[in-house]
This record gives structure tokens, C-alpha cells and sequence, in this order.
């Protein structure tokens, strides 16, 4: 199939093997949330919106007008540094971070509620990719745990949030993203110190997370499912004994294929569905 690239197909072939031998109690998924396990197009937008959580707030403008206005300023200056193919990681750390902080204090002062919050759940412009909710069918009934870490500037819960519209929460899903502290009306009064962004996701500590790190430490075979090419550092902290990476090539295919293939097991182009990994999950058995 064009849109399944295998980049190496007998380093896949051992991989998979190596996965078989030792059962789904050895096995966890680590995957980010916006365009890799949802769609990055959508089909009521003539396919040119973007579907991450935080551009449905600011494009459908539910918080108050300044806050758009602001947060696509804050995307125009900051955007171009994350894609930048010149500057050092440690360069991009710094300017997303300050990007992220800047952004969460912007929520803070427009006022997020999280009555916000769920109008950009119950949008419906945020759709899972086709076979995602089989996917996850199939993690529940093989007890296998999706760790979710999402550079997500809308809240932990607001991808728990997503999954319980979709009526695919269980127990096995696990999630690590920024927070906010509310006050008894549900009004954001303050943000997490600890920043998630685009590029620290490696600095992810999960003895942060004890219930999390106690969930997967004896789970060294890793399924990686993402997107973005920031993103390939972010295993480095886990002590894994096989990996297997996918990764999601949802624009500039021509451009960036050779580099997806030089870094990943497997490449899924054109926003494609959750098909192939679904068959990988089912070999496994």
C-alpha cells in the first residue's frame, strides 16, 4: 500500500518477531494525541484545517476576541522557530518554552473556563483516524497500556475528555500533559510549572508519575506512534529492549520522506488510518 512505508523490512520483520516472544504483558504504547491518533485534516474544512485541540479554541474564537488575536501572534513569531532547520535543539527548547508559558498565561488572563474546554471536545471539528477506536478495543482487551504525552496547551483531562465523547476511555489509558489549577467555579487560576512542549518531551521524567512509571518499567518492548520530527528523542529516557517506531507524515511528503525513512520503522503518509497498526497489534497475538 503507498501510504505504509516499512523502511527497513527485515529490521521490521525482527522486531515484530521479537515482539511475539514475549507476549502482550511485555508490551506499551507511547503515542502523542493531536494528528497522529486524530486526523490532521478535516473534511469540513475542505481539508485545510489543522485538528490539534488548541487551534479549534483559537480559530472558532470561544474565548473572547484578544485571545485569538494574541495567541496568532504568539504562533506567528513562534512557529517559525520550531520549524527551523537551522537552530540547535537546545535554541528551539528555550523558544518553546517560553512560547508555552506565554500561551498558558494567556489562557489564564482571557478567563478559560472549562466550560471552553468541552465547546472544543463537542466541536466535532476533531475527528480520530478511521480504526482508531478499533485500536483502542484491542489495547483494552489485551490489557496493554497507551501512554499518551501531549505538548496539549488545553489541560490533561481535555484528551480524557475527547476519549469519553468518543466513549473509548479505559482503564489501560494513561495521559501526561500540561495542567491548570481551577477554582471552585472551574475557572483556570494558574498553570503548571512544568512545562510539556514540542521538544522536552525526552526531559518527561516519568518517576514524576509513579502510578504511570510502575504501570510500564517491566513493559520494555515499546510501540512509538507520532508525528512529528521533533519528536524521536522522547523514548530515550526508558530503558526499552526492542522498539518499534511509527511516525505520521501528514504534510510536505516530497520534502520530508527521505528523513522520516532515515529515522523511523514505519512511515504513514497522507493522513492516512490506523489499518496497518491495528495488523501489527493482531500479529503480535
Amino acid at each position: 500500500m503507498q501510504n505504509i512505508i516499512i523502511s527497513n523490512q527485515a529490521k521490521f520483520n525482527e522486531i515484530i518477531s521479537n515482539f511475539k516472544s514475549w507476549w502482550f504483558d511485555k508490551i506499551h504504547i507511547l503515542s502523542d494525541f493531536d494528528k497522529t491518533l486524530t486526523k490532521a485534516f478535516s473534511i469540513r474544512n475542505d481539508w485545510k484545517v489543522r485538528q490539534s485541540l488548541i487551534s479549534v479554541l483559537r480559530s472558532e474564537w470561544y474565548l473572547w476576541e484578544e485571545y485569538s488575536k494574541k495567541a496568532y501572534e504568539l504562533y506567528d513569531y513562534y512557529h517559525p522557530i520550531e520549524i527551523d532547520s537551522i537552530l540547535s535543539l537546545n535554541e528551539k527548547k528555550k523558544e518553546m518554552t517560553t512560547w508555552w508559558i506565554k500561551h498558558l498565561d494567556l489562557l489564564v488572563k482571557s478567563n478559560l473556563h472549562k466550560k471552553d474546554i468541552e465547546k472544543v471536545i463537542y466541536s466535532d471539528l476533531i475527528d480520530f483516524r478511521d480504526w482508531v477506536k478499533d485500536f483502542l478495543l484491542k489495547l483494552d482487551k489485551y490489557n496493554i497500556p497507551l501512554v499518551i504525552i501531549s505538548a496539549n496547551w488545553l489541560w490533561t483531562d481535555s484528551i480524557k475528555m475527547y476519549f469519553e465523547r468518543e466513549e473509548s476511555y479505559t482503564k489501560n489509558i494513561k495521559i501526561i500533559s500540561n495542567s491548570f489549577k481551577w477554582d471552585e467555579n472551574w475557572n483556570a487560576i494558574w498553570h503548571d510549572d512544568r512545562i510539556i512542549h514540542v521538544f522536552n518531551k525526552d526531559e518527561t521524567v516519568l518517576s514524576d508519575f509513579p502510578l504511570i512509571h510502575n504501570l510500564i518499567e517491566t513493559r520494555k518492548n515499546v510501540i512509538l506512534l507520532w508525528d512529528s520530527l521533533g519528536d524521536p528523542h522522547m523514548i530515550t529516557w526508558f530503558d526499552y529492549d526492542n522498539l518499534l517506531k511509527i511516525w505520521f507524515l501528514n504534510e510536505k511528503k516530497d520534502e520530508l520522506l527521505k528523513e522520516y525513512k532515515k529515522n523511523y520503522d514505519v512511515v504513514i503518509t497522507d493522513d492516512w488510518d490506523f489499518g496497518f497498526v491495528n495488523e501489527i497489534i493482531s500479529s503480535i497475538h
